[in-house]
């Protein structure tokens, strides 16, 4: 599983409610969220121990804070 995080403002004009109806198409989320430019994504594989030590360290050091949406990826 993987978390998403992209921020408010983006190139794309993704929102809070842009996947809820492709929730279960982690296939066409990853297409859209491909779209999005380096520094408004960031993403995190929950099955691997470095990225989920890397959203502890992100989420701690508030670089989560104020902007961003988040979408989860089964």
């Amino acid at each position: 599983m993987l978390l998403a995080f992209y921020t408010v403002n983006n190139s794309q004009g993704y929102d809070r409610h842009s996947f809820d109806d492709i929730y279960d198409k982690p296939d066409e989320i990853r297409k859209r969220l491909a779209k999005l430019n380096d520094d408004e994504l960031r993403v995190y594989d929950m099955e691997n121990h470095y990225d989920v030590r890397d959203l502890e360290e992100d989420y701690n050091d508030e670089l989560l804070d104020g902007g961003w949406w988040c979408v989860v990826v089964r």
